[in-house]
């Protein structure tokens, strides 16, 4: 899957078709989903952050996710994007100004960790602040599914994971139905069924 991007080579003043490709998903193990990302500090809009957010989009389109953060992507920015088709955010340097006191657990679940789900406790609302790929400076309310994707993206940016809010127990439950899940999925694909 790729969208074709128009580039402009000012320098030999001829234009080129780029195939933008989606970016690698790692996994649970992987070092950077635990490391806190700087702020970034680049002048925007520019094109590296254009086409880091074009891919970051078809990522999350490719694997069927309503947020990916750039270090789920192995990339080294302070940079998510959460939605979908219809309404997306991109959220450079994202901050939560305010909380509310209202609490939702729900499940949740993340790209790095497939077919593992485990209820959560989020704030129903937040206030939250960010750039955009255009420099623009957001401050929006943000409510239900959308906060609680704002606030599972954020943590990943501060090198944080959301199983970090489940006791051990339950975690462990959780794991084994992830392993139940994995199975089947991998018994339907072997024969030849789309889940």
């Amino acid at each position: 899957m790729s969208d074709e991007l128009l580039v402009i080579d000012t320098s030999k003043a001829i234009s080129q078709n780029e195939v933008i490709e989606p970016l690698p998903l790692y996994g649970e193990g992987f070092e950077m989903l635990y490391k806190s990302i700087p702020e970034y500090t680049d002048v925007l809009p520019n094109p590296l952050m254009n086409k880091l957010v074009q891919r970051l989009k078809l990522t999350m389109k490719l694997y069927a996710g309503i947020g990916l953060s750039a270090n789920q992507c192995g990339v080294y920015q302070r940079v998510f994007v959460i939605g979908h088709e219809d309404y997306q955010l991109v959220c450079i340097n994202p901050k939560v100004t305010h909380v509310s006191e209202q609490i939702e657990k729900s499940n949740e679940g993340c790209l790095s960790y497939p077919g593992l789900f485990v209820k959560i406790e989020r704030p129903l609302a937040i206030n939250v602040e960010f750039t955009t790929e255009t420099g623009e400076n957001k401050q929006l309310k943000l409510e239900g599914l959308t906060a609680r994707c704002f606030m599972h993206e954020l943590e990943h940016m501060n090198g944080q994971s959301f199983i970090q809010h489940v006791k051990p127990v339950a975690l462990s439950i959780a794991k084994e139905k992830q392993k139940k899940r994995i199975k089947k999925v991998t018994r339907a694909q072997k024969n030849g069924i789309r889940i």
